[in-house]
């Protein structure tokens, strides 16, 4: 499933490369003269998103609205946080202009994850994913400039409810057949008594992973990134194992991630608050 969101007149009236280069900030303009532009359209970011190719170099230029819950400034905080921590993506220039916001970053190396076709690659990538995920827990996450507690994404699910924002057309097939207020109900009645907070991508899945020479050489994709449970990035693993390789591959995952006793209440909890962040 592929989420765009252009809610910002702004953005809806771009449709072309040329559109979207004449109104840059003038300084990105002048970074990014002379590259050629294709968009990326893979992910559920609400973000535009294009590649940007001179010669060898590739930067990707991320356009957003500022009024996001999780938006592109949060991404570029996390991201200069983690420099030297991880093999991710260096912010070249970020601005906001216009009720946008402009982020570009650098090329990481790699390929995503998710396009494996043989069980060969599948199961080498499930060890990659496992070990990408425990060095991102790993993480001390005292002094983490971005807090994203499951009490406050709670309390900001309850207002997109509350404000109508929450469409039951765009939910997983999963629960198609519940509205949102159900939804939302069932969350409050298994949301877990207590959390394992740690340092978390916020949006940890396959296509977030980047794989080179058979080892992990990139982690992208942070706007949701800060501190939260365990098992919020546990959830959406746990998802996009299945949707991409298959449920049977699942319990390969934990098992190199290493947990034996898996709290499916608390993954479903996390896959039902997902759903009021991603439309």
């Amino acid at each position: 499933m592929i989420l765009r969101r252009d809610s910002n007149i702004y953005l809806s009236s771009m449709n072309t490369p040329d559109e979207f280069m004449q109104n840059l900030p003038e300084e990105l303009r002048k970074i990014v003269r002379g590259y050629s532009w294709e968009e990326n359209t893979v992910g559920w970011s609400e973000s535009k998103v294009f590649q940007l190719t001179k010669d060898q170099d590739i930067l990707y230029l991320k356009i957003n609205d500022v009024e996001s819950i999780f938006n592109l400034e949060k991404e570029k905080t996390i991201l200069n946080w983690l420099i030297g921590l991880l093999p991710v993506p260096e912010v070249v220039f970020f601005e906001k202009a216009k009720k946008i916001e402009f982020l570009l970053l650098s090329g990481v190396k790699g390929e995503v994850s998710h396009t494996s076709t043989t069980k060969e690659e599948k199961r080498r990538n499930i060890t990659i994913l496992a070990e990408g995920l425990k060095k991102i827990h790993s993480i001390n996450p005292e002094n983490c400039p971005i807090n994203n507690n499951p009490d406050k994404l709670l309390e900001l699910a309850r207002r997109r409810l509350e404000k109508g924002k929450i469409d039951p057309n765009k939910f997983d097939k999963r629960w198609a057949d519940k509205s949102p207020e159900e939804i939302f109900e069932e969350m409050e009645k298994i949301k877990p008594k207590k959390y394992d907070l740690v340092f978390s991508h916020g949006d940890y899945c396959l296509p977030n992973v980047l794989v080179k020479d058979n080892h992990l050489s990139g982690i992208i994709d942070w706007p949701y990134g800060g501190i939260n449970d365990r098992y919020f990035d546990l959830a959406a693993v746990t998802w996009s194992i299945g949707y991409n390789y298959g449920e049977e591959w699942i319990e390969l995952f934990f098992k190199e991630y290493g947990i034996k006793a898996i709290d499916w209440d608390r993954i479903h909890f996390y896959q039902l608050l997902n759903e009021f962040f991603q439309q």
